[in-house]
């Protein structure tokens, strides 16, 4: 009778009530020998071993996108997790079977997680999740209407765009996008996010997106110069229920020491001028914690092919490797001086990665080049 009993519950029911500790009679019938709890500098620890073990210099961050992307799509095929990594296929297969010999993956049809792999990931905030994948070329998914419905009601008394700050806001389809790309490249989960100027209100979105997902965010910092933003942050978080700091700063002086070698990612949608590009993604380098693998979300918009060069120019002699520049990703309210869209560049960190501020910076803003 147990085991008949036992038969008629699907596998996945039993491991989503053992895990929870919700059912105390299905842990005495099926046992407790679920893999105990890491902390998450133990699980870091096992990923770095498993890069020394088969040559990665990316370290722990390529492991974890690897077990992430196996977590995600699973039973998955190596071809696939390999494209998804951007990984050669022998690099991946030499992964997998390191994976498989400290039993955290094994093989049903396609890669998957074992237990240990699963506890592993919780152990630094990667859960099971509903979440599809985004579509290549990232079209507006249905899945985030309901995203952007609460930011349409939370935002609706934001305050108004500051030009001489270069302020244009992002409407609220961007901002939920950008969340949903943040999640998609792991940019999210577990994660420490700073943002650089936040008029855009991203940090809200991303906020949004966790909470109706359920992902287990990091420590979450807002930088701007703009009181009013960080007030209106400040105030809906309290509304919503969530953590936030918020620091009212000019990067022209540099971030509290505090702050620097402290986060996994940033993101910001700095002025458009090279001067502007240049401080905001250096502070950002400044903030990221050492390493490769840290990572820049990058919104900004297209110029001629001079000034282009020396946007890209500046992104790389900082050892930012650039992983993906999407056209037209971002639109805003107004801003139609770039026909009210920008583009969306997301960069890693190097192992050369070093920022470099420019030392005029005079013409921080569109506003002040039009000046001079």
């Amino acid at each position: 009778m147990l085991v008949k009993f036992l038969d008629m519950i699907p596998w996945m029911t039993l491991r989503y009530c053992l895990r929870r500790q919700s059912s105390p009679l299905l842990r005495m019938l099926v046992g407790s020998d679920r893999p105990r709890v890491l902390e998450p500098n133990e699980a870091i620890s096992i990923m770095s071993d498993v890069s020394e073990a088969v040559h990665l210099l990316e370290g722990s961050s390529r492991i974890r996108e690897f077990l992430r992307q196996v977590l995600r799509f699973q039973p998955v095929p190596l071809h696939s997790v390999a494209r998804s990594t951007s990984l050669t296929v022998p690099v991946a297969s030499a992964l997998r079977r390191e994976l498989e010999k400290r039993k955290l993956l094994s093989r049903k049809g396609g890669i998957v997680l074992t237990e240990h792999g699963l506890s592993l990931l919780e152990s630094i905030g990667v859960r099971e999740t509903q979440i599809p994948g985004l579509q290549s070329g990232y079209p507006f998914p249905e899945w985030l209407n309901p995203v952007v419905e609460k930011l349409d009601i939370l935002l609706s008394s934001r305050p108004g765009p500051d030009f001489s700050l270069d302020q244009s806001h992002a409407d609220t389809a961007t901002i939920a996008m950008r969340a949903a790309y943040l999640y998609e490249h792991d940019g999210i989960e577990g994660k420490d996010l700073l943002f650089l100027g936040d008029d855009d209100l991203t940090s809200l979105a991303t906020i949004t997106f966790a909470k109706k997902f359920g992902l287990q965010l990091g420590s979450v910092v807002v930088l701007d110069v703009d009181e009013r933003i960080l007030e209106f942050v400040e105030e809906t978080c309290v509304s919503i229920g969530c953590d936030i700091q918020t620091h009212c700063l000019d990067l022209k002086y540099g971030i509290p020491e505090q702050l620097k070698n402290s986060f996994d990612t940033f993101v910001t949608d700095p002025p458009y001028t090279v001067t502007g590009l240049s401080l905001f993604v250096g502070r950002g380098i400044e903030a990221l914690k050492p390493g490769v693998g840290g990572q820049c979300f990058l919104s900004y918009g297209s110029k001629n092919p001079s000034d282009s060069v020396k946007i890209y120019a500046s992104i790389t002699s900082m050892g930012l490797a650039i992983q993906e520049v999407i056209p037209e990703f971002n639109s805003y309210v107004g801003a139609q001086i770039y026909a009210g869209v920008s583009n969306m560049i997301r960069c890693v960190t190097s192992e050369g990665t070093s920022a470099l501020i420019p030392e005029d910076l005079s013409t921080l803003y569109t506003s002040s080049r039009k000046q001079r």
